[in-house]
């Protein structure tokens, strides 16, 4: 008798598990498909300040369906002011799933010689840790965009060192806003490296040549490591 109470017990509990389980899943499909969004032109594009944004366009296809027009597009893009901006496609599926992709649109002053992409020469550009000298991995590449009045926001002022070199990602970029003087001398106002909270200890020597189309400086850092850094200009 005893063992029979231990064989219904056992089997009480494998039916209530198991509706347990039959009511989670009601109102699920049995299947579930996502969407696959393709972007026409590209996830990143460049677009001149003063022109018009027009989106290339893109195509959803879900289980096999044509599903364009159900994607929901959100972002601005603002030409009439340099920048990074950011447009998503997003679609729900049925069973409340989101999918999406985003395109980077990056508005530049063409007319600026500085605002645009820049890239370390690595061939001359090195790191000074406490005497030992070390070249750049590079050549890295990052954004220095316009804010007015001779100010631009520099994306890595370390140029890629650890942000790209190392590995670290955007954390460990030292974002930062120079001034450059009609002379051509760069003025460090301020930085910050997001992943460590810190800052650069100094910058000096900096200068930007119109003529060449290249930005020379030295960036303290740490305490200890100076960057001695050249750039060149990026032809889009």
């Amino acid at each position: 008798m005893k063992k029979n109470l231990v064989y219904f017990a056992a089997l009480l509990i494998v039916l209530l598990g198991t509706a347990g389980c039959e009511k989670q899943s009601l109102g699920l499909t049995k299947t579930t498909f996502y969407a696959d969004i393709q972007l026409d032109g590209g996830s990143q594009m460049v677009v001149a300040k003063g022109s018009t944004f027009v989106d290339p366009g893109f195509t959803a296809v879900m289980a096999g369906q044509d599903v364009t027009d159900k994607v929901e597009v959100t972002g601005e893009v603002d030409t009439s002011k340099s920048g990074v901006y950011t447009v998503t496609y997003g679609i729900v599926n049925a069973d409340g799933f989101p999918a999406s992709v985003t395109r980077t649109v990056i508005v530049l002053d063409l007319a600026d010689a500085v605002e645009g992409f820049w890239q370390v020469d690595n061939s001359v550009s090195t790191r000074d840790y406490s005497g030992t000298l070390a070249p750049f991995k590079g050549p890295f590449r990052f954004l220095i965009i316009g804010e007015g009045e001779g100010n631009y926001h520099v994306e890595d002022l370390l140029a890629g060192w650890y942000a790209q070199g190392a590995g670290y990602g955007a954390d460990y970029a030292m974002d930062s806003e120079i001034s450059i003087a009609d002379d051509g001398t760069i003025t460090l106002l301020k930085s910050s490296v997001p992943g460590w909270g810190d800052s650069a200890d100094y910058l000096k020597d900096g200068k930007f040549d119109a003529a060449t189309s290249t930005i020379t400086y030295k960036v303290g850092y740490a305490g200890k490591m100076e960057f001695d850094v050249t750039l060149n200009k990026v032809e889009l």
